[in-house]
């Protein structure tokens, strides 16, 4: 998994991942930004996890929410998890590529350690 941290014209974080991982990006940007404690609280449950501390903890978000267990990390669009007939229609089809990313905890917790700094470096 490929990622760079930069800042917008604005000043605002903007995280960019290679294909496959995108999902990452706007979960990051939507769901931790706002909400430093958020990023916190999820380094320590990473923790608690790979300490064999616990079985799985899930983060829900407004827009994006996140999944861990022992081994794996993975953010899913919550659009995803409505029924088909609750958020389709003709105009409206929804891939799920982008929409969903997942990876290893330790390339997961090496990311919000990576994301953490560049918002310290930026004044966030």
């Amino acid at each position: 998994m490929e990622y760079e941290f930069s800042q917008d014209l604005l000043g605002a974080p903007v995280a960019r991942f290679s294909m496959g991982h995108e999902a990452f990006a706007v979960w990051l940007e939507d769901e931790l930004v706002a909400q430093p404690a958020r990023l916190a609280e999820l380094l320590t449950q990473l923790d608690q996890l790979q300490q064999g501390r616990g079985w799985d903890f899930e983060l829900d978000g407004r827009e994006y929410s996140l999944f861990l267990d022992r081994d794996e990390a993975l953010v899913r669009a919550n659009v995803l998890s409505l029924g088909e007939g609750d958020w389709q229609d003709e105009e409206m089809s929804l891939s799920e590529e982008g929409q969903q990313a997942g990876c290893g905890l330790d390339d997961f917790r090496a990311m919000l350690m990576d994301w953490q700094q560049f918002l310290s470096s930026i004044g966030r």
